[in-house]
């Protein structure tokens, strides 16, 4: 009895001191430079954990509203920038913003005009960026 105990104190032990932290699906954190994007009916969310990245991104938000929230925030900031501008479907920008240093969020609001793309700019930025799009009732 006393060796089956020992046997497993050594297997339990041996789990314990090989296991890696598991990352939950859907959290950029582990995935460097890949960015994560979610849309609803209501919202339009694009997150990434950056290294260095260089890179600009036009995508259609498919949001049906003239009244919308833009939220922003970085964390870990290091270097370089990342520009965040929502535009209408004839390129008239409804709202811009350059974010280069950590931010607690920044709110920004749209009135009148459906926010249809939002153009996201990085040069040579490290750090954790989301931005949040989401519509207003």
């Amino acid at each position: 009895m006393k060796k089956i105990k020992i046997f497993l104190f050594f297997i339990l032990l041996l789990f314990i001191s090989c296991r890696e932290e598991i990352i939950p699906p859907g959290n950029p954190i582990g995935n460097i430079n890949e960015p994560l994007l979610t849309r609803t009916n209501n919202s339009y969310i694009f997150s990434i954990n950056a290294n260095n990245i260089t890179a600009s991104i036009n995508d259609n938000t498919f949001l049906n509203t003239v009244k919308a929230n833009i939220y922003s925030i970085i964390a870990d900031y290091s270097s370089g920038y990342v520009q965040v501008q929502v535009k209408t479907g004839s390129n008239s920008v409804l709202y811009s913003e350059k974010f280069d240093a950590n931010t607690r969020g920044v709110l920004g609001n749209i009135y009148g005009s459906q926010p249809q793309v939002i153009a996201i700019e990085f040069r040579n930025f490290t750090g954790k960026f989301q931005v949040t799009l989401s519509r207003l009732q």
